[in-house]
């Protein structure tokens, strides 16, 4: 299982990415409850908690990068292409915030929606690609 969340090398399909996708999100919710929880009442809390959300963060950042690229590999595309996927949208977004115009931020809002439609639904190659073999 965690070789789905830290090796950014193999395919994994759609229902395997949407069924790892929520484990990680409950796991590190989870995670941060446990963590956060004995932090309220202490002087130092928020620093405490700064650091927890900083690490559990990138822990998703990375995860979720892992899976994308499995994700794409699944469509015989590169994991490279997730790069295009993440900054076109925050490119998008940031036009939108720096000029106060709602439309580039709409844009990018519906692209990033797009490309994670892509990838949940999207079948992908059958039997061997470039990447290896199709996933159970």
């Amino acid at each position: 299982m965690l070789e789905a969340w830290f090796i950014l090398t193999g395919r994994i399909g759609r229902l395997a990415y949407f069924g790892y996708s929520i484990l990680l999100a409950v796991i590190l919710g989870l995670a941060a409850l446990v963590l956060l929880l004995p932090t309220r009442n202490s002087p130092n809390g928020t620093t405490v908690a700064v650091v927890v959300l900083v690490v559990l963060g990138l822990i998703a950042l990375y995860a979720g990068i892992c899976l994308a690229v499995k994700r794409l590999h699944d469509l015989d595309l590169s994991g490279w292409h997730y790069a295009w996927m993440v900054l076109v949208p925050g490119l998008f977004n940031g036009i939108g915030t720096a000029t106060h115009q709602l439309a580039f931020s709409i844009v990018g809002g519906l692209f990033s929606i797009g490309v994670g439609v892509y990838l949940l639904f999207w079948p992908g190659t059958d039997g061997m690609n470039r990447f290896g073999y199709q996933p159970d």
